[in-house]
């Protein structure tokens, strides 16, 4: 299977020693050790990261899980060349609804880089509309699809194009095929978008996928493995990830308040067994 884990090739640049960079930095070390964390998840589209933000972010997280940006678009040609700059692992293409949305996201990634460099980068796009999954099968058969990683499906903007629930049984039924015919074309699938606590388990064991993602950490999957505790504690992290953003002028404080407030709806949410 195509299953290609991102790799560490890099030289360590120094982080700098503030207590609140050190509690970040423990906390990602916990992700990953005690949770099974297998990436670092930014964004210049949904989340609309700046380059000197995303330069923070991937300097901390150095050694410990690799980055993953996701790009404004398929064709976010400034976004890709800024941020492989970055030394960033790998890129994410939003919105491929079409075979020429995947070709335009690859093509663009190969104008910036040489062989051995596309051949290191992690690449990735998002399945997040209706129209995607009516053209999945085309994207799948496509002979660009094997230079993929990974496909995830985004099943938040997914159930809005349906005009339906997240959880509503007919965007499952959806998810659950589509991750299916992923899987059928041995490329590894994940799901994300509104990942809370109390749903996790159950979406996990319904849909089956390799991994899953909340805004800005990926979780590989082990079977029968509850991750309740896991997506608590990354709701957290994201909590002190947007009281440092804050702090640092990366973010204003409407934005910190309202993703601040739907994180801490979705831990009100969570009963502990």
């Amino acid at each position: 299977m195509n299953l290609k884990q991102p790799q560490l090739i890099k030289v360590i640049s120094p982080r700098p020693k503030n207590d609140s960079t050190q509690n970040l930095i423990q906390s990602l070390r916990r992700l990953k050790n005690h949770f099974g964390a297998s990436c670092l998840k930014l964004s210049t589209e949904d989340a609309a990261m700046s380059f000197e933000q995303i330069r923070f972010w991937t300097q901390l997280a150095e050694g410990i899980l690799p980055v993953m940006v996701k790009i404004g678009g398929p064709n976010a040609r400034n976004d890709i060349k800024q941020l492989l700059a970055l030394n960033v692992d790998g890129l994410i293409a939003p919105m491929v609804e079409s075979v020429y949305g995947l070709e335009n996201f690859l093509a663009a990634v190969r104008d910036f880089t040489n062989p051995m460099q596309m051949q290191r980068l992690v690449k990735q796009i998002n399945i997040e509309t209706v129209t995607a999954v009516e053209q999945l099968d085309a994207i799948l058969a496509s002979p660009e699809a094997g230079s993929l990683d990974e496909i995830t499906i985004g099943c938040s903007d997914l159930s809005q194009s349906l005009k339906k629930d997240r959880m509503d049984p007919v965007v499952q039924s959806l998810v659950r095929d589509v991750v299916a015919r992923i899987k059928a074309r041995n490329i590894k699938v994940s799901v994300g978008g509104g990942i809370s606590p109390d749903t996790i388990d159950a979406i996990l064991r319904d849909i089956q996928p390799h991994q899953f993602n909340t805004r800005v950490v990926t979780f590989s999957v082990q079977p029968g493995q509850s991750y309740r505790a896991a997506v608590t504690e990354t709701l957290h992290f994201e909590l002190r990830m947007l009281e440092h953003d804050l702090k640092k002028g990366f973010i204003s404080l409407d934005e910190e308040k309202y993703r601040s407030r739907q994180l801490s709806e979705r831990l009100a949410e969570f009963l502990p067994d």
